[in-house]
Order: structure tokens, then sequence, then C-alpha cells
């Protein structure tokens, strides 16, 4: 009986264990990477009893993409750059399990799985923000940044709460995800009204990132018209579906924006209404009106900015990318 009683709580236990670690969590940062506290999403409001938060500084969340994971290299560099500043409280949208390859191919893990957890995990986290923001968040001090489906459930959720009445200050997508939300209406996506400002940085148009513009503004770093637009450095032969070469474009977003953050100013886009417009400009019109990629600037002309970057890091050319 006693056995039957073990066997029975050590099942419970496990089941419980299983169910929770495959949750999606907020994994708070201290004072390096692998210093941290992570809490699910409905228990995050806990860590307003830890020492975590430091009220005078921003606070800026990640939401990694399709199949990623807490030590990837998007999230390692991301997250490791931010807090090398010391400027930033960091958190990481830990959705590992809910972003993983479950089905028998990549493509069928994506449509069926991954995906639609992005657009419900993007509704879920109202609660949760809202429950962080009566623990002790500022919100109008939150800077979320999503890669790819990551940038989605950022969109999504500030769609949903600025239904509640709030409006999130900033969100920065990264090359968002193309497959199941280019067509999808706004609200079901990342879009210029998901937070005052959305910035935008578009590097695979042609394959696994947005064709259209989806934020405030939006970065267009290579862009052609003619054949598909391939990042400098990256093959422009075929390869293996869902390789790292194949990968290499969409992933250009966050290497960029890793960029942008360390050396301010180094990568600079230049506004104009379309490529084609842009390509035609003088290098007087192209200085007109500039921003550069990774600052919040409420007060920038809306719209599409142009720049043509490096093959490998630093891949910043300053005004001499426009």
């Amino acid at each position: 009986m006693n056995a039957c009683v073990f066997v029975l709580c050590f099942f419970l236990i496990t089941v419980c264990c299983s169910a929770n670690d495959r949750d999606a969590k907020l994994r708070f940062y201290f004072d390096s990477f692998n210093n941290f506290t992570e809490f699910s999403i409905s228990e995050a409001h806990k860590i307003f009893q830890t020492s975590w938060h430091k009220p005078d500084r921003n606070t800026v969340i990640l939401a990694h993409g399709f199949t990623g994971i807490p030590t990837g290299p998007a999230v390692t560099g991301i997250i490791e750059t931010y807090l090398d500043q010391e400027e930033s409280n960091v958190v990481l949208l830990n959705w590992e399990y809910l972003a993983s390859a479950q089905m028998a191919s990549l493509a069928s893990s994506y449509v069926n799985w991954a995906a639609p957890n992005a657009r419900q995990l993007g509704v879920y986290l109202v609660d949760t923000f809202i429950s962080l923001a009566e623990a002790g968040l500022n919100l109008n001090k939150t800077h979320l940044i999503g890669h790819s489906l990551g940038a989605h459930i950022w969109g999504i959720m500030g769609n949903n709460l600025l239904l509640r009445g709030i409006e999130l200050p900033w969100i920065t997508g990264l090359d968002p995800a193309a497959a199941g939300f280019e067509r999808r209406n706004p609200a079901e996506k990342l879009n210029p009204r998901s937070a005052v400002f959305v910035d935008v940085i578009h590097t695979d148009p042609n394959k696994y990132g947005m064709r259209t513009s989806s934020g405030t503004v939006d970065f267009w770093p290579n862009f052609k018209l003619i054949g598909p637009v391939k990042q400098p450095g990256c093959p422009n032969k075929p390869v293996p579906v869902f390789s790292s070469d194949d990968l290499c474009s969409h992933n250009r977003s966050w290497q960029l924006y890793i960029d942008a953050v360390k050396q301010p100013g180094t990568l600079i886009g230049s506004h104009a209404k379309n490529y084609r417009t842009w390509k035609n400009y003088s290098v007087v019109d192209r200085n007109a009106v500039t921003l550069p990629l990774g600052k919040c600037d409420n007060n920038s002309r809306p719209g599409n900015y142009y720049l043509v970057t490096k093959a490998e890091a630093p891949y910043g050319l300053g005004i001499d990318g426009l």
C-alpha cells in the first residue's frame, strides 16, 4: 500500500514538474547571464519580493523566436549586451517549449504549434504585465524586443493592452515572422499601433520576415527590388531549409541590433517613401532625414528607412551607409 502511494505521489510530482517546465516563464537577470531567477508568467510579479528591480533603470524584455532557447546565440548576444551596459533591468521571455519543434517536421511545428502558441501567449501576457505593473514595474520605462515570432508576441500583447487602456512605450521587432502573420488583421500581429513607438528591422523580407511595413519606422538594410534580399556575407545559393545558412539573413536582424546598441550611430537609415525613391536620391537627399537603428525617437518621421551595411561585424558604415 505504501509503495503504491509512493509511486502515485512520484507520478503526480513528475507530471506537475513537467507541466511547469513547459510553461512560458520570465527570466530576470541580476548581474550576469548565469545569475537569474525565473517565474512562470502567472507568478512573475513575485520578482518584486527580491532585490532584482532597480526603479531608476529602464526595463528591457526580450522574446526569442521559433526554436529559440535561453542559451541560444540571439538570446545570449542581446541579453549580454544589455547586462554589460549595466543600465537596464534585463528580462527574457522564455517560451522554449512552446516555441520548439514538436512535430514531424520543422514547417509543421511552426505552423501548427509555435505560431498558434505565440498568438495565445500574446493574449495571456496581458494579465502578466498588468500584475507586474501593480507590483512595481513602470510600463512607461519598458522596452520590449522580439525576434521573429517573438515580435508578434509583443505586438499582440500591446494590441490587447491598448483595449484595456494601457499603451506601451516601445516595441522593437527584429525581422518579424511572415508566415501565419503577414495577411492577418493588425490586431493579430505587430503593427504601428502596438506601442507608442514601434521600430522594425527587416533583413529577410523575401523568405522568413515580413514583406510589408509594420512599425512606426521600418528599417530595410541592403534592400533591393530585383531578386531576393540576401544580407552581405550570407550564402547566395541553395542551402538546407532551416539551416544556419538558410537563416543567415533572418538572423542578421538581431546581429545588426546588437551593433546598434553597442555602437550607437554606426547604423543609420535614410527616410524615403519607397526603395525606388531612395535609390534615386542624391547625397543631399539621403542625408536630409535620417534615424539611427536602436533609438526610440517619438519625433522621428514615420515611414521607411534604407541603408547598406558591411558583410561582418561591426556592420555599421555610419553616414557612408546612406
